[in-house]
């Protein structure tokens, strides 16, 4: 936005930047992934998302690693939402470790940018993998495969600004 020759930060950078969207889209990548597994292994990908979380509060993090931390976010998003399309879904081990990522970085994100009761809105997203499901069974899968799809998008777009110096995003040697 311009005003007065000078360039402020748009409103994606104040929701991108925020702990609660990157988190909950996070989340939502992860249950609808998990729409296309037995529900037998919810709970190990459940576990390991709460464990990586609880794991993640202990870590100490700076703002200096913001953008290490929300680029570690988009990855997490890019290939959660990505499992959508494997032709089995996730086994056992896929499901513990990719839980087990977007615990950490979902916390992660929240810590930085906002606080960690983000968590609080953000980690019950999980639960749509119970109508993801359905969804699924029901022969209504690709309404699933669509809405991985934009989040895959959102995510890779999320990167290339991050690792593109966008004018007004960032300090300059103007300022």
């Amino acid at each position: 936005h311009w005003r007065d020759g000078v360039v402020f930060p748009g409103p994606r950078v104040a929701v991108m930047r925020a702990g609660l969207l990157p988190s909950a889209m996070l989340c939502g990548a992860l249950a609808l992934a998990l729409g296309f597994v037995p529900t037998r292994i919810w709970g190990i990908a459940v576990a390991a998302l709460l464990f990586g979380c609880a794991a993640a509060l202990l870590l100490p993090v700076s703002p200096d690693h913001a953008d290490a931390i929300f680029l570690g976010c988009w990855v997490s998003t890019v290939v959660l939402a990505g499992c959508v399309h494997l032709p089995r879904g996730m086994n056992r081990a896929t499901a513990l470790v990719l839980g087990l990522n977007a615990g950490v970085w979902a916390c992660l994100v929240a810590r930085v940018g906002g606080g960690a009761s983000n968590l609080l809105i953000a980690l019950p997203l999980v639960l749509l993998c119970v109508p993801a499901r359905w969804l699924v069974l029901t022969g209504r899968g690709i309404a699933l495969k669509v809405a991985a799809s934009w989040l895959l998008a959102i995510g890779v777009m999320e990167m290339v600004l991050m690792l593109t110096p966008t004018p007004g995003y960032k300090p300059d040697h103007m300022e």
